[in-house]
């Protein structure tokens, strides 16, 4: 546990370091403590001092590590005190929200650097010395371990107001022989920054009662400062059901906390962890009840380092600005997204399906050429004169008076071939579902001829006669 001592009752512990402590005095009251005059250089002894401060420590994070080195330059081996002391912007709490602990080199158990605070008009300090002597020998050194940190309170009661962007670390050796010159000194500015929490891929819309909508919950550590008792919170609608992924994938559904009306959640548990310079995301998936009011739902991210145990959500606490997604109504399509047939490209549309009907075939149009070949049978026309002949043989038959032959009638004229050629063309077109008759014309044109040739022959035999 860290001490802190007041400013007004601050003593030196030692006998031996009354000058160091007198020294860590001016340096808290601010004092810019000078080299010795040219004109007693020989009184005190010589001192250099090199310091190797970090660059960086985290706001509320675990102190860093870093090193000091004092060189005795003279030919006698010298005991040194080391006073520290800091300057931060007046908004820096105390006591500890600064700390400064060193590696003893008895044990080497890092220990803490007995600190007395000051605020004062312009900034605040801390400030004390090594409670041990550093005995350098002639023309030689000694490194001192140290190491500091903004831990901003306690373990489990860390500050919720307050803060600081940067420190002034100043180191100083003082000669132990009852003076209270600095033998050397330096000073380090070294910057304070802070975790990072924010959100990533978080969807415009949720439905109330619908499907959890899934985003990435991220935590960056920029320093060189490792975090403990971390509280990494996402605030939700009280509506909401948040789970994480875990490792083997599956997910786990957290208990949703209420503090002052905010509903969060720790999605890690109340104390995680995180190294220096470290990075980590966590998947979250949100669903929100079909009781959720529809409109604006803030998804909002907040670090809080040293947690008191019964007050969640409090300590040192960092926020940023998170997300804000839509809670909309159910529904099954939305008209924008129906499909219609004027939403789709011209000349691209495709007719409605037709009822399957039974189609019969049209009767084929022959080609006007085609029939020719079929007018072969008029080829017997020409054997007309034979049928006189033998019909002829009928003229010994009983005279007919020729007042008494009744009139015949008017035998129809030979039709010409290429009527009988043609007659098939127009008959030749078969009827759907009907016997075919396309044969009948020849049969026609046939018995025609026939009956041309025997009215012939009865004519001449009846010229003959008479």
């Amino acid at each position: 546990m860290r001490t802190s001592i007041s400013h007004s009752s601050a003593r030196p512990r030692r006998a031996a370091v009354r000058a160091a402590a007198v020294l860590t005095a001016a340096l808290a009251g601010g004092a810019v403590l000078l080299p010795v005059p040219a004109a007693f250089a020989d009184a005190p002894p010589a001192a250099t001092l090199k310091v190797d401060a970090p660059a960086v420590v985290g706001f509320a994070g675990q102190p860093v590590e870093f090193t000091e080195t004092v060189t005795n330059p003279g030919d006698t081996a010298t005991s040194y005190g080391l006073a520290l002391s800091t300057r931060s912007d007046p908004g820096t709490p105390a006591p500890d929200a600064i700390s400064l602990d060193y590696r003893d080199p008895a044990d080497g158990v890092w220990k803490a650097v007995p600190l007395q605070s000051a605020v004062l008009e312009d900034h605040v300090s801390y400030a004390g010395e090594l409670p041990y002597r550093l005995n350098v020998p002639a023309h030689g050194s000694v490194e001192v371990q140290l190491r500091m940190g903004a831990p901003m309170g306690r373990p489990h009661d860390g500050y919720g107001n307050g803060g600081f962007r940067s420190v002034d670390l100043r180191s100083a050796v003082a000669a132990l022989d009852g003076s209270w010159i600095a033998l050397a000194q330096e000073t380090r500015t070294i910057k304070v920054d802070g975790l990072d929490p924010s959100l990533a891929s978080v969807p415009a819309t949720a439905v109330a009662g619908g499907a959890p909508v899934e985003f990435d919950a991220v935590l960056k550590n920029p320093t060189p400062s490792s975090y403990v008792n971390l509280g990494n919170v996402l605030f939700v609608d009280d509506h909401a059901t948040v789970q994480v992924r875990r490792a083997d994938g599956s997910w786990k559904t957290l208990d949703l906390v209420t503090n002052d009306g905010r509903p969060g959640v720790h999605l890690e548990g109340r104390d995680s962890s995180l190294a220096a310079n470290a990075t980590r995301t966590v998947r979250v998936r949100v669903s929100y009840d079909a009781t959720t009011p529809l409109g604006p739902a803030e998804l909002n991210r907040c670090v809080f380092v040293n947690e008191p145990a019964n007050a969640p959500f409090r300590g040192t606490t960092h926020c940023v600005p998170g997300a804000t997604l839509q809670i909309v109504a159910p529904t099954a399509v939305p008209p924008a997204a129906a499909p219609s047939a004027a939403a789709k490209p011209a000349g691209k549309a495709l007719p409605a399906p037709a009822k399957p009907t039974r189609t019969t075939p049209a009767a084929p149009t022959a080609p006007a050429t085609a029939p020719a070949a079929p007018a072969a049978p008029a080829a017997p026309a020409a054997p007309a004169a034979p049928v006189a002949a033998t019909v002829a043989p009928a003229a010994p038959a009983a005279p007919v008076p020729a007042e008494t032959t009744p009139p015949q009638p008017a035998a129809p004229a030979p039709a010409a071939p290429e009527a009988i050629a043609a007659a098939p063309v127009a008959a030749t077109a078969p009827t759907g579902g009907r016997p075919d008759s396309s044969g009948l014309p020849y049969l026609a044109a046939a018995g025609a001829l026939l009956a041309a040739g025997i009215a012939a022959a009865f004519r001449t035999a009846h010229r003959r006669r008479a």
